[in-house]
């Protein structure tokens, strides 16, 4: 039985019915609601022959029991059952989370007694009606980009403007690009006052018919915020243009400039140029976590990893290629030469790879990161991570999706919260002493204690501890 509260009102919840209905809960009995007034809600007994009733106000408040005893015991184990279906439904109804998990994990949470838990019903038992339930609140899933966003997917949790932007372009008679984008005013505030921010696509996490989630990050008092979330049908220069037009759009709205200082993306041809037009004075940084694992993919793909592996001279020879945009940028061409004449003829191809795409195609101003203090995309690719935790499913429904975004955003405004009142961001001790030791390998080759080749090995062995 409930505990009465402190003036002696009993305890009053609630519960949902198959039909989705409110019944009342007191005392361990159960009751549906009769009749109502203006004033005054009438509830009775849900027990067919027992006719004890309670009235509350119309805003849920205890008025007084009727005279009626109830004829029967109550029955902990079915109510406490209920509650848990309650609980399953009202998940079932909100989220997008698989209907089982969600069974399995209230199940568990309810920790039911010994006779609770053998008159439960199984999740395959209690699935049809959670099925019912689901396809009566989630829309129908769309076979194209072509669809109605539902007004619940526009907002946030709380209510708030989500969905910022919805353009679509026509091809023919049916819908073939679309750009969605989502960011709450607060999350525009914080984009348009953060001097860096970083750009990021995934791919695992995005819905069908669409080609990538495209998330950009504010980065404020050494802390990442992930303020625009979009999901593009593409990864043109047309696409993030219009991405961008609109961003500035909403700058002008909130009497503000989207004008970062610096700016760290990914290698993407269409990227790198959209930032060099849309932003020709911020500083473009390459995400220094892509170029190790750009040069990686290609020792792959030529076929080394074994004698990456097996041979420690290729291996030291390769990982000095990684460690490259750590030096200074007027001291790129001398070091590369280093590397080279160094390299062993088994890694001979990267070499020439190397030579051929990042030291003759790519701007060396772009992937050189040592006098960066933001060095790499590594807070971008564990958002992506755990984002992509989250989402649980690769290529998901957009509605799962959505769900996902909506769940995130909750996340972003804590996060917000917590830093406008002070708090700090833990840095991983690791990350601290990777830094400090390359920041002394770099003042001791400024200050001539070391040669450019013991610069470059040093590095080397960092990025292999790393």
């Amino acid at each position: 039985m409930s505990s009465p509260n402190v003036d002696g009102t009993p305890e009053i919840s609630f519960l949902i019915s198959n039909k989705g209905k409110r019944l009342l809960v007191i005392n361990g009995f159960v009751y549906q609601q009769n009749k109502s007034t203006a004033k005054v809600n009438y509830w009775v007994c849900e027990e067919k022959l027992c006719n004890a009733g309670v009235h509350l106000t119309s805003n849920d408040l205890f008025l007084k029991y009727t005279q009626n005893a109830h004829t029967h015991l109550p029955k902990p184990e079915r109510l406490v059952i209920r509650k848990m279906m309650t609980k399953v439904k009202t998940r079932v109804d909100r989220e997008t989370t698989a209907i089982g998990q969600i069974y399995t994990e209230e199940l568990v949470k309810a920790n039911l007694s010994r006779t609770a838990l053998a008159i439960a019903p199984t999740a395959r038992e209690a699935n049809h009606g959670l099925n019912v339930l689901r396809r009566r609140t989630t829309p129908v899933l769309p076979t194209s980009v072509d669809f109605n966003i539902p007004s619940r997917y526009q907002k946030t949790t709380d209510g708030e403007r989500y969905l910022l932007a919805d353009r679509i372009q026509p091809g023919g008679e049916k819908v073939e690009k679309r750009l969605i984008i989502f960011s709450t005013d607060e999350q525009l505030r914080l984009l348009f006052t953060s001097p860096h921010i970083m750009m990021d696509g995934t791919f695992d996490s995005c819905p069908p018919y669409f080609e990538q989630v495209f998330s950009i990050h504010g980065i404020k008092n050494k802390q990442s915020f992930v303020c625009v979330f979009a999901v593009l049908c593409g990864r043109s220069t047309v696409i993030y243009k219009e991405l961008i037009s609109v961003l500035h759009q909403h700058a002008r709205r909130l009497d503000l400039q989207f004008r970062p200082t610096n700016i760290t993306t990914d290698f993407e041809p269409a990227l790198i140029k959209t930032v060099a037009d849309e932003f020709p004075n911020a500083h473009h940084i390459g995400c220094y976590f892509h170029y190790t694992k750009s040069v990686y993919r290609q020792i792959q793909q030529l076929g080394l990893v074994t004698v990456y592996h097996d041979d420690e001279d290729a291996r030291s020879s390769a990982r000095k290629l990684m460690a490259l945009p750590l030096i200074p940028l007027n001291q790129i061409e001398r070091g590369f030469r280093e590397i080279s004449n160094n390299a062993p003829d088994s890694i001979r191809q990267l070499i020439d790879y190397f030579n051929r795409y990042w030291m003759t195609k790519v701007k060396w101003a772009l992937w050189n990161v040592s006098d960066v203090d933001v060095r790499t995309n590594n807070i971008v690719e564990g958002w992506n991570h755990r984002f992509n935790r989250l989402v649980a499913k690769y290529h998901p429904n957009v509605w799962h999706f959505f769900d996902c975004l909506r769940k995130e955003e909750v996340v972003v405004r804590q996060k917000i919260l917590k830093m406008m009142t002070g708090a700090k961001k833990n840095i991983n001790r690791k990350d601290i002493i990777f830094q400090q030791r390359v920041d002394s390998l770099a003042s001791d080759f400024n200050q001539n204690k070391i040669n450019l080749g013991d610069y470059l090995q040093g590095l080397s062995v960092l990025i292999g501890a790393k």
